[in-house]
């Protein structure tokens, strides 16, 4: 399994309970998959299934070992969750007054 990860600019729906606050905002999502075909309808499914629609695919890459090196410490945090979880995701609120 390799690992992917995607940074996806997403709204919420109407079922989601944060559509009262939030207006948009960007997921980064941290894969394990075979490919990164398998790893995008991964991140999709999953956040459909939490309300969010993807709007627009910012970047989508294959995590190498030179990438994984240079990670932050909260990336790595988040790259490692996703090893033992099979995905991660991390949310960047745009709010409604903003």
């Amino acid at each position: 399994m390799n690992s992917y990860y995607f940074r996806l600019e997403v709204e919420p729906q109407v079922e989601n309970p944060v559509i009262a606050h939030v207006s948009r905002a960007v997921a980064h999502a941290w894969v394990l998959s075979a490919d990164i075909d398998e790893a995008r309808n991964v991140a999709f499914r999953f956040l459909k299934s939490d309300h969010w629609e993807v709007t627009e695919e910012k970047d989508a890459y294959l995590l190498t070992p030179e990438r994984i090196d240079e990670l932050k410490t909260e990336e790595l945090s988040h790259y490692q969750a996703a090893q033992s979880e099979g995905i991660h995701v991390k949310f960047y609120y745009w709010h409604r007054s903003e």
